[in-house]
């Protein structure tokens, strides 16, 4: 009939493959979008960095540059 316990076994070792696989496949997802998570917040940190760096060399070439880009880092680090 194919309900032999040798058979059963054999489908409940299948079925658990299958779940360690699944749980494999979704560790490598929450570890792809957490890259990703940390790259897109270093990226928004180089930007507001540089956006203060202009302003500031806008108002006040040289220094400013330095204030603005330090100006820009704290508040990128605030909100």
């Amino acid at each position: 009939m194919g309900y032999g316990i040798l058979e059963i076994g054999a489908q409940t070792r299948q079925q658990g493959m299958a779940g360690l696989r699944d749980a494999a496949s979704r560790e490598q997802e929450v570890e792809t979008a957490n890259k990703s998570l940390k790259s897109a917040r270093k990226t928004q940190t180089m930007s507001s960095i540089g956006t203060g760096a202009a302003v500031g060399t806008m108002v006040m070439p040289g220094l400013g540059t330095a204030i603005g880009a330090g100006i820009g880092f704290l508040a990128d680090s605030l909100f």
